[in-house]
């Protein structure tokens, strides 16, 4: 009996330890993991902040250089379009003096042709002049001659004179034709030389402001090249200042992302190792806990196979008294209709709510817990009593650690102590073949993470 107590108390206490204990790794396992999540949420907010940090100087560095790349682009453009110009300066002061060359040598013809046509006009007019003043001498001398010879030969012989008077005004007027249409001749010679001369002239004109607007825009094209190479120099200045700029800022942006990152991998290792550390102590924990649950399902087994075979003694036993106390009842009433006895009470063996002496009142009366004062022995119990005690311990390990209420105790019906009855009648409740202890279902949830 006191052995009995004593193996109750301390199995009562152990189990209560082992309660306490697994309740506390529990408590510390989701402060673990508690502190865990928020050690990965910190990693996952520095790992996010770091990350929009870095696309937002990605982006605005990106945007910089796209500015810069349009600047660079339309200075380039610009220097291009300078260049496109300068050369087209140049290739002009290249030709210029191939067309100085050719002004001059049209100045020189223009000149030698003005000279020539004067020449040649005044040779005409000259050569004109003395074959006029020739004629003209020539007529007067031949009108002389006839005059003096018709005069003489008037004197002679006046008719023959008449007919050569007559043949020589034939042939006057037609050397006086002739030399008149050499004169209409020389005129439209001289009238188309007059034209000439003055085309030369437009010509000279027209050459003399051609000469002075190239040079005028040769003055130009100089003042535009050297506003041109002006530009150049500024822009080449410019483009190279922002080309200084722009490395001097890649540099310090890269410096900068490159302190960043390594400060961000030194933190991610902290963290790493922290979570690590924290890793190898809840995995001690769960291989405690694991150890635990597997001592705890050891007794778990226990009890099982316990209320089984008290299970089956219930079977048992329930049926033996049922059976012997039908003999018994029909052995009374054989007594009694022989007369050897008073008729008994009228009995019932099948279950039957209306019956007021039913067998199955004896078997409920047996799983009843009463309320009995002073200490008790496990074998002083029926097998009903003993499984409420073994479900009582199974509360208790599962954390209703709280008693029932017992009734006072009715006197039991006499039964041979060899032939006690069960507690439930055979079966367990419905509600109960299913159930699942706390320990074991926080056993399964646990392994997996173990594993």
């Amino acid at each position: 009996m006191l052995e009995n107590d004593q193996l109750q108390s301390s199995m009562v206490q152990n189990e209560q330890e082992s309660i306490e204990i697994f309740t506390l790794l529990q408590q510390n396992e989701e402060k673990k993991n508690n502190q865990m999540e928020k050690m990965q949420q910190s990693i996952r907010e520095v790992k996010k902040e770091h990350r929009k940090e870095k696309e937002n100087i990605v982006e605005g560095f990106s945007k910089q250089i796209n500015e810069l790349e349009e600047k660079l682009e339309e200075r380039t453009q610009e220097v291009h379009v300078m260049r496109s110009e300068l050369k087209m300066v140049t290739d002009f002061q290249k030709q210029k003096t191939s067309m100085m060359r050719e002004l001059d040598n049209i100045k020189n013809d223009m000149h030698n042709a003005n000279r020539d046509h004067k020449g040649t006009l005044a040779r005409m007019e000259q050569k004109f002049f003395e074959e006029k003043m020739r004629l003209q001498q020539e007529a007067n001398q031949k009108i002389a001659e006839l005059a003096e010879r018709a005069h003489t030969e008037a004197i002679a012989n006046l008719d023959e004179t008449t007919k050569s008077v007559y043949k020589e005004n034939v042939r006057l007027s037609e050397a006086l034709n002739y030399h008149m249409k050499e004169g209409e001749v020389l005129k439209k010679k001289v009238a188309r030389l007059d034209e000439e001369n003055e085309s030369l002239k437009g010509d000279k004109e027209l050459n003399d402001m051609l000469i002075q607007e190239k040079v005028t825009q040769v003055k130009k094209q100089k003042e535009q090249l050297r506003e041109l190479q002006e530009k150049v120099e500024l822009l080449e200045k410019s483009l190279s200042h922002m080309s200084r700029e722009f490395d001097t800022t890649r540099k310090d942006l890269l410096t900068r992302s490159r302190i960043e990152n390594e400060a961000s991998k030194i933190e991610i290792a902290k963290l790493q190792r922290v979570i690590e550390l924290k890793n190898k102590e809840m995995n001690k924990v769960k291989r405690l806990a694991k150890n635990i649950l597997d001592q705890r399902t050891e007794l778990e087994r226990f009890f099982l196979e316990s209320l089984e075979q008290v299970r089956m003694e219930i079977n048992a036993n329930q049926a033996q008294y049922r059976q012997d106390a039908q003999k018994a009842y029909q052995q009374k009433m054989l007594n009694a209709y022989s007369g050897k006895g008073d008729y008994p009470r009228i009995r019932t063996f099948n279950r039957s709510d209306q019956s007021t002496n039913n067998v199955y009142s004896d078997l409920q009366a047996a799983e009843k817990m009463y309320d009995i004062g002073g200490k008790c022995d496990v074998s002083d119990l029926t097998w009903e009593q003993k499984e409420k005690v073994l479900r009582y311990l199974f509360a208790r390990m599962n954390g209703s650690a709280k008693p029932p209420n017992l009734p006072k105790a009715p006197p039991l019906p006499a039964i041979d102590r060899s032939q006690q009855l069960s507690i439930t009648g055979g079966q367990l409740p419905d509600e109960s073949k299913d159930e699942t202890f706390l320990t074991q279902a926080r056993m399964e949830e646990a392994e997996p993470v173990g594993s």
